[in-house]
């Protein structure tokens, strides 16, 4: 089994109003920081649940306040809906999710 996963993997640009963004601003930051979190952890839980282990997802106080800077602060917001998500499913198998909110200083 595994005892833990710490997904970390993160991109912040570009950044700046939304009306400057096009799609693909959007795709490129979700693609990592939201699904990418996502699809490691997918590939990992029969490994989590055997060992009844720990998943750690990293997000940012951007991921329950959002300011500007459109796509980072959406991919964080899914990372948090997800561990919730994944923290009620994973209850009964005894695998446990946090989330580290990172902050400004």
């Amino acid at each position: 089994g595994l005892f833990g996963l710490v997904n970390n993997a993160g991109v912040a640009s570009p950044i700046g109003p939304t009306e400057w963004m096009d799609i693909e601003d959007f795709r490129r930051i979700m693609a990592v920081n939201a699904f990418g979190v996502i699809e490691v952890t997918l590939q990992l839980l029969p490994l989590l649940k055997r060992a009844r282990g720990r998943v750690v997802n990293m997000s940012s106080v951007l991921g329950r306040v959002s300011a500007n800077g459109g796509g980072y602060c959406l991919s964080k917001f899914c990372v948090e809906a997800f561990s919730d998500s994944l923290r009620q499913d994973m209850r009964h198998f005894g695998v446990k999710v946090s989330v580290v909110e990172p902050g400004f200083f």
